[in-house]
């Protein structure tokens, strides 16, 4: 899929990671598939950006300063059940969990290029 393909798909993301350089990566790589994304670095603002915002495609990270994604999963799906939820985590052994809940991707860190991708598809 080309840049204009993801950006009809997606055009606003949000990315829920308190970690600076995970934040910076995802926002630039999408930036090259033509996604513009939101980044915030808990879970009480990246709830308040799900609701004033509403972007078609959100990542979320597990561990941030004021709890875990994964226990936010359900939250976030109740009010955007249409967006696509990813999951990032360090903690593999989440991936069954986090996909049980309802998200709709899980990747890995450290993040790859390819692995991003593969879930804009």
């Amino acid at each position: 899929m080309n840049e204009d393909g993801f950006k009809k798909l997606y055009p606003k993301a949000l990315i829920v990671d308190d970690e600076l350089d995970t934040c910076l990566l995802l926002g630039m790589l999408l930036k090259k598939f033509g996604i513009p994304s939101l980044k915030v670095h808990t879970l009480a603002d990246g709830f308040e950006k799900l609701v004033s915002e509403k972007p078609q495609l959100i990542f979320l990270d597990n561990n941030l300063p004021d709890g875990t994604g994964i226990e936010r999963i359900e939250a976030f799906r109740k009010v955007l059940p249409n967006s696509k939820l990813v999951m990032i985590t360090a903690i593999s052994s989440l991936r069954e969990q986090a996909l049980a809940l309802g998200a709709d991707g899980f990747i890995e860190k450290p993040l790859d290029i390819r692995k991003i991708q593969s879930v804009l598809m």
